[in-house]
């Protein structure tokens, strides 16, 4: 049968989230698994968090990732027959902090892009070629679609912002369908004639 790959973008408090859930609600898997990417620094961050739990069912299994995937995420589909990935955007910042740690706005270079831009790319492609071993699997990806506002002061904001545009190219050019969440409205942006659900 093989597997269905959704991707829904959007921007803060869009909807993107919730439509997601949605899918996930409706898919036909009957374990569910929730990656949570996102790290905990604030309370306004945990708040944020708090919020998402609340609207999640007790039987989702929920699995924490803070960095790269790839070896991580053989063990949630083994646990899971749909899975939710929320989101693209904070797991991107995820590589980014741990490989900028020490590094400031003054001295990021185009070799530290070049260096962040390859080590994405190959977790990746290490996650759909993991992904690609599974049969009958649903993955919903959830990420922010950043690249729609002004260019960012500066040099951290403009490479994050470039690094989540292309995991999100990639990603949407291995998903059976993508959406757009703008206002709590989701439009189809492509479909393959899977039907979700």
């Amino acid at each position: 049968m093989g597997n269905k790959i959704f991707l829904v973008l959007g921007g803060s408090r869009s909807g993107k989230s919730e439509f997601a859930e949605e899918l996930m609600y409706h898919s036909t898997g009957k374990r569910k698994g929730y990656v949570a990417t996102s790290r905990i620094l604030d309370d306004e961050m945990k708040y944020r968090v708090i919020l998402h739990q609340k609207r999640r069912p007790e039987d989702w299994k929920t699995f924490e990732i803070l960095g790269e995937v790839s070896g991580k995420i053989g063990f949630v589909l083994m646990e899971a027959d749909t899975v939710l990935f929320d989101c693209i955007t904070m797991y991107v910042n995820n590589i980014l902090m741990e490989h900028l740690a020490n590094k400031d706005n003054e001295t990021l270079g185009i070799n530290d892009l070049t260096a962040l831009q390859t080590l994405l790319e190959k977790d990746l492609e290490l996650l759909f070629n993991i992904i690609s071993q599974t049969d009958n699997k649903e993955i919903i990806f959830v990420s922010d679609e950043l690249g729609m506002g002004i260019v960012p002061a500066n040099a951290m904001s403009r490479v994050y912002r470039d690094l989540v545009g292309l995991a999100n190219q990639y990603v949407a050019q291995k998903a059976d369908k993508v959406y757009l969440s703008i206002a709590g409205i989701t439009v189809e942006l492509k479909s393959r004639g899977v039907e979700p659900w």
